[in-house]
């Protein structure tokens, strides 16, 4: 096992990863998707929302706090930690759009999807490929391959298999391998992906949240 002993607290001026483009283009889609995020909750406390909307009123904010806890462990070095929560991040973007795509859906969801009637990881994933790119945000949705690639590894380290250990091996100071138990700050490709994906599905959730509450373009 590896640990300093020390624990630094990073600030976004000192951050590991800091000048990645992969950080930086989960950077630039966070303001984006806030700044609308605010905005639609204005909305929901002025209108009466729709079954669908009550669904995303209630997914959408918990996707968002995931993703944001994604980028915090980030800057903090807790890679693997960000690594494991990416799945979650990914139920909550992947069953809206199913959703959106089959709103006779949501009372089969808001009922816990009884007898077996929860749709496939597959089912879902699909249905996020009808979202249009967000201007600015740096990168379009996820395609078909790229999530299936990670949802091997996604599905390894939230259970722990063998696999995930390899998410926490390190080079250690004497040259050897082992396996932190806090900070990974020398991981700049684990930094990377778990980035690219979390962009990946804000610009999903931002998209998807535009449709169902689209702006007043009066």
């Amino acid at each position: 096992m590896c640990f300093d002993g020390a624990v630094a607290i990073f600030t976004p001026d000192d951050e590991p990863y800091l000048g990645r483009e992969s950080v930086y283009q989960f950077d630039t889609i966070i303001p984006l998707f806030v700044e609308e995020q605010v905005r639609i909750a204005e909305v929901t406390r002025r209108m009466r929302l729709a079954p669908l909307q009550e669904a995303a009123a209630e997914l959408v904010p918990s996707a968002s706090s995931i993703a944001l806890s994604i980028r915090e462990l980030v800057r903090q070095g807790y890679l693997l930690s960000a690594a494991i929560l990416q799945r979650p991040l990914f139920e909550r973007v992947a069953t809206l759009s199913y959703l959106i795509e089959h709103p006779d859906s949501v009372e089969l969801w808001r009922a816990g999807w009884p007898r077996s009637s929860r749709p496939s990881v597959k089912e879902r994933m699909r249905a996020m490929h009808s979202v249009s790119r967000v201007p600015g945000a740096g990168g379009p949705p996820p395609t078909d391959d790229t999530i299936r690639q990670m949802l091997g590894e996604m599905n390894s380290l939230v259970h722990g298999d063998p696999a995930a250990a390899l998410h926490g091996a390190v080079i250690m100071g004497d040259g050897t391998a082992g396996y932190t138990i806090g900070k990974d700050l020398d991981s700049p490709h684990r930094a990377d992906e778990v980035c690219f994906f979390a962009t990946m599905m804000l610009v999903v959730l931002h998209a998807r949240s535009t449709q169902l509450f689209p702006p007043d373009r009066r």
